[in-house]
């Protein structure tokens, strides 16, 4: 367990402001953590857990692996309960059968653009490298894969953007598929730790992945949450302008997010007083999230 006894299951304030241990939390140590949960070797192939496969509308129609586990604990996190209780859900997929499941439902919804999606998907890296070989030994049914990451794992293990670089390469005459798209919830101390849960000693962490992504010649863009409940003029003035400082390029490729709370987020925004978002009233989806709940964390803490 990350520096304590006490599981990583999501933020929540006393009356006083304070937080619940063991927040803010070290999303480094719950990196490591998480691994052992979510990530393990059978005969030498690296399996990983996953709770579904599916299509969605974003990115023009996309077939979607959606994968358990995470390093950040963000309040508005919109992913299931299986973020929180990894070791509860899911089960373990071989790159294989990863692929074969997203080439299955682009088949049959006229597709050509996969993601590992739900929770951080470069926390098995050995994983992931294995299922975009998959994927470029197939290049003529893709025509996009992205990679959707926080940038811990990035920020902190040097070799991995330049693994990715491999697979998603901004030159287009390496004729690769993939794509990073890296979310950066914080540019100032405080609302970094309100948003992700983490301390803010780790702010840097997805400027450093923002940096050795541009490096290395990968091709991303960054996601920004601008939406002013929970994120200020100031703090995305100086997200900006970091990004800006990396390469202008990047701060001109942002993607602008505005948030619309699914029923878990809920959950998660009433634990540390965002009543301003969720409302005084529980809604009827929201208590659905909640009873969905494992029953142990319902009984004792709700």
């Amino acid at each position: 367990m990350p520096n304590s006894e006490i599981p990583v299951r999501f933020a929540r304030k006393r009356p006083d402001g304070s937080y619940d241990l063991p927040f803010p939390m070290d999303p480094v140590e719950l990196t490591q953590y998480t691994r052992g949960i979510v990530c393990k070797k059978v005969d030498g192939t690296p399996y990983r857990k996953y709770t579904k496969f599916y299509a969605v509308g974003v990115y023009g129609g996309i077939a979607t692996a959606y994968s358990v586990g995470c390093n950040f604990r963000c309040v508005f996190c919109w992913v299931d309960w299986s973020r929180d209780w990894p070791e509860l859900y899911g089960e373990f997929y071989s790159p294989e059968q990863v692929y074969l499941q997203l080439r299955a439902i682009m088949q049959k919804q006229s597709l050509r653009r996969a993601r590992i999606s739900g929770a951080e998907p470069t926390l098995c890296p050995e994983h992931l490298y294995q299922v975009l070989d998959l994927v470029h030994q197939d290049l003529k049914a893709f025509d996009l894969f992205v990679i959707e990451t926080n940038g811990v794992v990035i920020g902190t293990e040097s070799d991995v953007a330049k693994r990715i670089a491999t697979y998603a390469s901004r030159d287009p005459h390496d004729n690769t598929v993939g794509h990073v798209r890296l979310s950066i919830r914080g540019g100032l101390p405080a609302p970094f730790v309100e948003k992700t849960g983490c301390s803010e000693k780790f702010l840097d962490l997805p400027f450093i992945a923002a940096e050795r992504l541009w490096d290395a010649g990968v091709s991303f863009h960054v996601a920004v949450v601008v939406d002013p409940r929970f994120t200020t003029e100031e703090e995305k003035l100086e997200i900006y302008s970091r990004l800006s400082n990396i390469h202008p390029s990047i701060r001109r490729g942002v993607e602008e997010e505005f948030l619309d709370p699914y029923p878990h987020a809920l959950v998660r925004l009433r634990a540390v007083g965002r009543t301003d978002v969720t409302g005084l009233a529980k809604s009827s989806r929201e208590r659905h999230a909640e009873k969905d709940m494992p029953p142990d964390w319902q009984q004792t803490q709700i």
